[in-house]
């Protein structure tokens, strides 16, 4: 009992599927090699093209038609923002510098002040210095003067 084969399925569907798969791979392959299979592959892949520039066209129509975008809207309009990104990066990039050039003016600003007020010092000195001389002048002119009045 133990020789016995029990029934399956599957090894007389795999034996079909081989038959008939080498019946036809030997078919086919000569009918590919034929210049008439390759005209009429042209025309079949022409037809497709026809068919899917007609449905491209139509839906672009009925798109429009319902006021909806298209995937070449979409596309043109992901491009702007790109774009925009791009020119808002720019500006953000120049606003900084502006900033950080305001923060250098506004030290040159306080420098300026501390240097008026250092100009500012060193004029009421040399205004003091002035008047220091002139003062010396004029004792110097007056003792002169005595001395030149006591000699005659």
């Amino acid at each position: 009992m133990s020789n016995q084969k029990t029934f399956d399925p599957f090894s007389i569907w795999q034996d079909h599927y081989k038959n008939v798969e080498n019946y036809w791979r030997e078919a086919m392959g000569e009918q590919i090699k034929t210049e008439e299979f390759s005209e009429w592959m042209g025309k079949v892949l022409e037809g497709n093209l026809l068919f899917k520039q007609m449905t491209d066209k139509s839906s672009k129509q009925y798109l429009e038609q319902m006021n909806l975008p298209s995937r070449e809207d979409l596309s043109n309009l992901s491009s702007l923002i790109v774009n925009l990104d791009t020119k808002v990066d720019d500006l953000e990039e120049k606003l900084e510098e502006n900033l950080e050039n305001q923060q250098s003016s506004s030290a040159v600003k306080k420098e300026m002040a501390l240097l008026k007020k250092e100009v500012k010092e060193i004029g009421s000195k040399l205004d003091e210095a002035l008047q220091f001389l002139k003062e010396n002048q004029k004792s110097n002119n007056k003792s002169n003067n005595t001395k030149e009045n006591s000699n005659k």
